[in-house]
């Protein structure tokens, strides 16, 4: 897959950028493979951010093609347990707040539509845009109107002359996952009045780094973004950020709701208390990093002194998650030839190999026909669901190690 290194600041265009983490090279994290393609080798890539000097902006420092990313990506929002009823509440929650007129509802980066099927509940019109291959003929079959295009600026423009303005656009984790924000927003605007508001949902660095959410980082997600220059992007472009509301998806994650400059609603509280909360805490800085860091690196060597002594006991070990966030973890806590298989609810994921360590993916039911004796959670956020689903492995003795945030045994 096609690469380059950034060497500017996605936000301000500065170039006094600092290396301030550097976790293990990977291939793209959501690069998994079939059988036939084990024989070609998949290259890593440095996995390092870069902290802009200048704005306080956090940024990966090498740069994936989007078009390669999304055109052979592998997710359906249903496979991820617990978003369905996220998005539900997330619906709920824009019209009960921001009360907006009655009209379409674009959601960009839609995927299976399942946000744009409870703005549909509430009587709004609804449109999505998804590049990815099948899965607009998807959602339009199950009756979320989807076009499958990629977004930017010009096609906006297109599309304000055909619909009007929007009443409601929508972007949930794409934000962070686009090269060309420029164009990106621009195009957003274009869709605007100054009665639209603009919500995207993305992961939040002050919550990854408190909660020590670090496999979040992958190729995909290029910006790691803080409210404050978040903020100070968004007017320069023309945008007010009038809420933020955090939440604790994908380990920790915010709703950013904007609207035009000068647009008709105030904005909240909200901003300028998580602005306080971030400097308080000293993010911004070289220092939050250093002791993040330290964290991720101390809680390495804990995770592998353990697998060490298993398997000079001779314990078989395999893993359970098959998601973008196994590959960072994976890659850094270096588990290659640690465990025998993975497993996956995700039936799309089953059959496949790992991105460059090349584990093959079953079942979950596999760890009941191959038993190991110790699972690791490798999609830890969600153990407990997990751990309840799988009573009946440590019925039978098995047990499972929860990696992060904190190493335990269960």
């Amino acid at each position: 897959m096609k690469s380059y290194k950034r060497n500017d600041c996605r936000l301000c265009g500065s170039t006094n950028l600092e290396l301030v983490l550097e976790l293990k090279p990977t291939p793209p994290a959501d690069s998994y493979i079939s059988e036939e393609h084990l024989p070609k080798k998949q290259e890593t890539i440095p996995l390092d951010l870069y902290l802009c000097s200048d704005c306080g902006h956090t940024q990966i420092g090498h740069v994936i093609d989007a078009e390669e990313v999304y055109l052979n990506y592998i997710y359906e929002t249903a496979s991820t347990l617990g978003l369905g009823e996220h998005f539900r509440e997330c619906a709920k929650t824009i019209m009960e707040k921001f009360k907006p007129n009655k009209g379409i509802v674009v959601d960009i980066g839609s995927n299976d539509g399942i946000l744009l099927k409870y703005f549909k509940d509430y009587g709004m019109e609804v449109l999505g845009i998804d590049p990815m291959p099948g899965i607009a003929e998807k959602a339009s079959e199950n009756g979320i109107p989807t076009l499958p295009d990629f977004f930017n600026e010009d096609y906006a423009l297109d599309l304000r002359n055909k619909r009007g303005a929007a009443s409601v656009i929508s972007s949930n984790n794409l934000v962070a996952d686009t090269d060309d924000l420029n164009d990106f927003v621009n195009g957003v605007k274009a869709l605007m009045n100054n009665d639209s508001i603009f919500f995207f949902e993305t992961f939040y660095l002050f919550l990854q780094i408190n909660n020590n959410v670090w496999d979040f980082t992958y190729h995909e997600h290029y910006s790691y973004f803080t409210v404050k220059p978040m903020k100070n992007y968004f007017l320069k472009m023309g945008m007010e950020l009038i809420d933020i509301e955090p939440n604790l998806t994908k380990g920790g994650s915010m709703r950013c709701t904007l609207q035009l400059k000068g647009g008709s609603r105030k904005v909240e509280d909200s901003v300028y208390e998580h602005i306080r909360a971030e400097e308080e805490q000293g993010f911004g800085t070289r220092e939050i990093f250093k002791k993040y860091s330290s964290r991720i690196n101390e809680g390495k060597q804990e995770y592998m002194k353990l697998i060490n002594q298993l398997k000079s006991d001779g314990k078989k070990l395999v893993g359970y998650g098959a998601s973008a966030t196994s590959t960072t973890l994976m890659h850094h806590y270096e588990m290659a030839g640690t465990l025998d298989y993975l497993v996956d609810d995700f039936e799309a994921k089953q059959g496949l190999f790992s991105p460059g360590l090349h584990v093959p993916i079953y079942p979950s039911d596999e760890i009941y026909k191959s038993p190991p004796d110790y699972v690791v959670v490798l999609a830890w956020r969600y153990y407990e669901k997990i751990v309840k689903k799988h009573q009946r492995f440590l019925d039978q003795g098995g047990r499972f190690i929860i990696p992060l945030p904190k190493l335990k045994i269960i």
